[in-house]
């Protein structure tokens, strides 16, 4: 039995700690040991707590000695994304106007992970506000793919993406508005859920405007409705026993129901009825990538599964109607936050908020009546054909810093690389990632399984399926040569926080 905390899942450790064929202590040191090598070279993790965790661990192991029950994530080390809230622990939201802010109240999704036992290492790199498909910000600068020191980690939760990925922690939590937990996960070969819209409270998602401890998602908002915050892990069991930890209403965000959880066990994948696509149509998407989603389908018709290859009608134009909904409100809360300071803020964010405007009420309705249509349309095509599968994003982690990108000799706009995540988005759908191949440069790409509302169970039995299929996370190469490297010192050295 390999007994090497830092490649083991979140599940396996539980199990030992619980067992206590580990100890709790044994097991974060190994992930803070892990972390103090590698971390220099990713800047995935931003504000430690390495001695707290230690802390936590050894009175883990006392519980256990003393015969208490534990939690179904006892021990297990996970970080997360530096817009939850964590009390005690600074949170800037990758931004320089809260740099040293430090929260009085944990989102509930960190007090949740932590009541199950779950330690926290760590505060992970975002990008600022969580507004990029890049990690990199002012305060700490750039997240790198442990892949490829050069090329991105993917955004928002690039930093949580990251660490999983190179075993400087089991599990991370991190958040997805359009798409910031399905393509960073693209990026590092780790797996990710997207959660349907209303299964786990977004509460203590900063910053904000709400006048609640944590605080609550804007119920008015778009991003009150559509964004999620779920699990990044390295195996499909990881991200269910998180699930199930972090699902249910908690009295603050607006939009979240009680809804029970289903056993992805139960799903029999083989009698499932599949269509898949190349894309959501706006955009092109590079023939690897594609390539992969194609080899996904055919291995599944191998297996005798029903798989046709249709595009739903409903896709057609989601990504463009999702970028006008999000835009009209004209980020009007990022703009009373910021306003005064927006000197401050990122170049990116800068510009954001400087192009952004209101639309009228009327414009809004309109718009919403649309995705309504939309929705239902595409709830119909999943009726019939309960599985979806498409690319994560167009291409695979793209150079750092790099923001112009063409395919087949046609442009692509920066935010529509990661157009089929979108276009998912819009109908508040719950989303698997899960690597499957690799690019022509041998870097990872994932699949992005789709599923009706609430069918979290369904979207997760498959991609358990796919994960044996096609071998899951693996070790990045580059961070198995990572102490020659960390030797010469790295090629790119951090900004200082």
């Amino acid at each position: 039995m390999d007994l090497d905390p830092t490649t083991m899942s979140a599940v396996r450790l539980a199990h030992a700690i619980r067992h206590r064929v580990l100890s709790a202590v044994e097991v974060v040191s190994a992930y803070v040991e892990r972390a103090e090598k590698v971390n220099p070279l990713l800047n995935a993790i931003v504000t430690p707590r390495f001695d707290e965790a230690r802390r936590e661990a050894a009175a883990l192991d006392r519980a256990l000695a003393a015969g208490r029950s534990v939690g179904p994530l006892a021990g297990v080390p996970f970080t997360a994304k530096d817009v939850l809230a964590t009390a005690g622990v600074r949170t800037t939201s990758g931004s320089q106007l809260f740099r040293d802010h430090v929260p009085a109240t944990d989102a509930t999704a960190v007090a949740r992970l932590r009541a199950a036992g779950a330690i926290l290492l760590g505060k992970t790199n975002a990008s600022e506000f969580a507004m990029d498909i890049q990690t990199d910000n002012l305060v700490f600068g750039p997240t790198r793919n442990p892949w490829d020191l050069q090329r991105t980690s993917g955004g928002s939760s690039g930093g949580d993406s990251a660490a999983v990925a190179a075993g400087c922690c089991a599990l991370g939590i991190g958040t997805d508005y359009g798409g910031s937990l399905r393509w960073p996960a693209h990026c590092t070969g780790t797996l990710a859920l997207r959660p349907t819209a209303g299964r786990v409270p977004g509460t203590g998602h900063l910053p904000s405007l709400s006048p609640l401890d944590p605080p609550a998602p804007n119920s008015a908002a778009l991003h009150g409705q559509l964004h999620v915050v779920g699990p990044l892990g390295r195996t499909v069991d990881d991200l269910e026993v998180a699930l199930r930890v972090l699902a249910g209403p908690d009295n603050r965000d607006p939009y979240t129901v009680p809804v029970p959880l289903h056993d992805s066990a139960e799903v029999d994948v083989r009698r499932l009825r599949f269509a898949w696509c190349d894309g959501d149509g706006s955009v092109p998407v590079r023939a690897d990538v594609a390539a992969v989603v194609d080899a996904v389908a055919e291995r599944l018709g191998h297996l005798g599964c029903d798989v046709i290859q249709q595009r739903p009608a409903a896709l057609d134009g989601a990504e463009a109607l999702y970028t006008r909904l999000r835009g009209m409100d004209g980020l009007a809360e990022w703009r009373q936050l910021a306003a005064g300071q927006e000197d401050q803020l990122s170049p990116h964010l800068k510009t954001l908020l400087a192009g952004a405007r209101e639309a009228t009420v009327g414009a809004m309705l309109a718009a919403s009546l649309e995705r309504d249509r939309r929705r239902a349309q595409l709830l119909d095509f999943l009726d019939d054909r309960p599985v979806l599968l498409l690319p994560v994003a167009v291409l695979p982690a793209f150079p750092l810093g790099q923001r112009s990108f063409h395919i087949d000799g046609c442009d692509v706009g920066y935010f529509q690389v990661v157009a089929p995540c979108r276009a998912v988005t819009l109908f508040g759908l719950p989303a698997v990632a899960v690597p499957c191949g690799r690019s022509q440069e041998g870097l990872p790409l994932a699949v992005q399984v789709v599923a009706g509302p609430f069918q979290e169970h369904v979207a997760l039995a498959v991609a358990r399926l796919l994960e044996q299929e096609f071998g899951g996370w693996s070790p990045p190469p580059s961070v198995l040569s990572v102490t020659k490297q960390l030797s010469r010192g790295p090629q790119h050295p951090l900004r200082p926080a």
